[in-house]
């Protein structure tokens, strides 16, 4: 049955079964909600370019409607229509009569939660005919899937693959200090000048002490809720079609991004594995173990037995500095993959609101604003608990090079006779240490993580159409000039750690600066 409605060609909404694809080909078939002529009949069939403009047209959608997004309508796929879009579409069919277009909307949004669950289905079969085909071996037997190194990288940082890293990181932990306790390196001194026994003990290295039990669990848990709100919620929200997408299509998006990146994968790993361990272990330790010589390295907890072989032996320090070394590559590279999820989670966030963006929907763009601002924080978080880390790996080879009896009088005295509380100073013993050099590496890959972060996100948030609200981006410079003050506090702190008395005293300043603003992020969210 037809009707003239307002001079358009008027089809009542069906009343069956089929889905948003079906109905839609139908209508634009026949011309539902086209002009008519003075015979009642309509102009001809919809295409593309009239349903656009006519969608356009109307005087309540002032962002209007992408071409190509109607023409994904067109074509014989699985692509369904997002909320605001059937809101358009039921008015153009309900030939602008308010209970047409009610009842169009109920129809049309009947049809395209169909159309998703066929799309489901289909995924589900789809799955299940891949695992039926690729994982049965010739013999019968299940074979475990194979995960790309990039995929379990991801896998690993989030959900609750993370906390069993951080379980993991604190077993070890005790178990390196069981292990340091039965060799007796738990609490060691050697004597590098006349009267004076240096501590270089297991439980008063800050790198593992301080670093596994509290920075390195802060920044695991970073990562993973950077990486699980944009991919859980965010990044669907921040698409156009976001009705369009379930959560499995989600994820595979993400996750084709994540692959894109397989090359850096490996890269960290390779060189967590060949430098960290490898050139250290391999490279320094190793060979002062076999010429019973130091070489200008400073000695710790691992070369203490070419002092004090009577409480480590050289083949028990060997093995207690692989295992070390080992430990301490694990964490290099989770500090560098955390700075790698940024630049990825970034890159993807910019790439996915360049569309909705462009069109203008005004729920989208709240969604990308918002998404945006916790990517930042995300961000800021994550450098902030990573230069903690590095931060603690160079108060750990200062304090090696330092005459201070143990870590913590070294801090005291620095502090104190920056107060004038006391005439004695901190001097300074004859070695070296590469992990200087490793350090500042670390402070700059994280500033500039952190400055890629902050100018990607703004340059995407500097193209939305700007409201006179409290959540506008331009009016959080503030929340931004704190931020770039604790990163720039922070790496300051870390270049001059020992560099002049009263280092001690800014690197207090630093942790109650982080703290502070960390603490107010929680609220603010930028």
């Amino acid at each position: 049955m037809s009707l003239i409605k307002n001079n358009r060609f008027f089809i009542p909404a069906p009343d069956d079964e089929s889905d948003f694809k079906a109905i839609f080909h139908q209508m634009a078939r026949i011309g539902a909600g086209r002009p008519v002529d003075e015979k009642g009949i309509p102009e001809g069939p919809w295409t593309a370019e009239l349903l656009t403009d006519a969608i356009s047209r109307i005087d309540a959608n002032r962002s209007g409607v992408e071409l190509r997004t109607v023409q994904r309508w067109f074509e014989n796929n699985d692509t369904g229509i997002s909320t605001e879009n059937i809101r358009w579409l039921a008015r153009v069919f309900g030939c602008e009569d308010p209970s047409a277009i009610s009842q169009w909307q109920i129809v049309l949004s009947k049809a395209q939660a169909r159309l998703m669950e066929q799309r489901r289905e289909r995924k589900r079969a789809e799955i299940c005919n891949i695992a039926e085909s690729t994982h049965v071996g010739v013999d019968g037997k299940l074979e475990p899937t194979r995960k790309s190194l990039a995929g379990k990288c991801e896998w690993l940082l989030t959900g609750a693959a993370s906390m069993n890293l951080l379980i993991l990181y604190w077993l070890v932990f005790g178990a390196l200090g069981l292990l340091n306790y039965a060799l007796g390196t738990l609490s060691v001194t050697y004597s590098p000048e006349a009267d004076l026994e240096k501590q270089v003990g297991f439980i008063w290295a800050p790198t593992l002490t301080v670093l596994p039990l509290i920075v390195l669990p802060l920044y695991i848990m970073s990562i993973n809720n950077l990486i699980s709100f944009w991919k859980n919620g965010a990044r669907s929200q921040c698409n156009s079609e976001d009705d369009q997408l379930d959560f499995r299509e989600g994820r595979d998006g993400w996750m084709s991004r994540v692959k894109s990146f397989s090359f850096s994968f490996w890269a960290i790993v390779l060189f967590s594995l060949f430098f960290v361990f490898g050139f250290q272990w391999a490279g320094i330790y190793l060979p002062a173990y076999m010429s019973g010589d130091t070489g200008g390295v400073q000695v710790d907890r691992y070369l203490v037995a070419l002092s004090r072989p009577e409480v480590i032996s050289i083949p028990e320090a060997i093995l207690l500095s692989a295992v070390g070394y080992q430990y301490t590559a694990s964490y290099i590279a989770v500090f560098l993959l955390g700075l790698l999820f940024i630049v990825i989670v970034t890159l993807d966030y910019c790439e996915v609101a360049e569309t909705p963006m462009r069109s203008n929907l005004s729920t989208t763009v709240s969604a990308i604003r918002d998404a945006g601002k916790k990517i930042v924080w995300g961000s800021y978080r994550l450098a902030i608990f990573g230069l903690w880390l590095a931060t603690l790996i160079k108060l750990q080879i200062v304090y090696l090079s330092s005459d201070g009896e143990d870590f913590l009088r070294w801090l005291s005295l620095d502090a104190t006779a920056s107060l004038g509380l006391t005439a004695n100073q901190n001097g300074w013993l004859d070695n070296s240490s590469v992990s200087h050099f490793t350090t500042f590496l670390m402070m700059v890959v994280t500033v500039a993580t952190f400055g890629f972060c902050v100018a990607k996100v703004r340059g995407i948030l500097a193209k939305l159409p700007q409201d006179t609200g409290k959540d506008r981006f331009e009016q959080d410079r503030y929340s931004i000039a704190c931020m770039s003050a604790v990163i720039a506090l922070l790496s300051a702190n870390l270049l001059l750690v020992g560099r002049f008395e009263g280092f001690s005293l800014l690197l207090a300043l630093s942790a109650i600066a982080s703290i502070h603003v960390i603490n107010g992020s929680k609220s603010s969210q930028t």
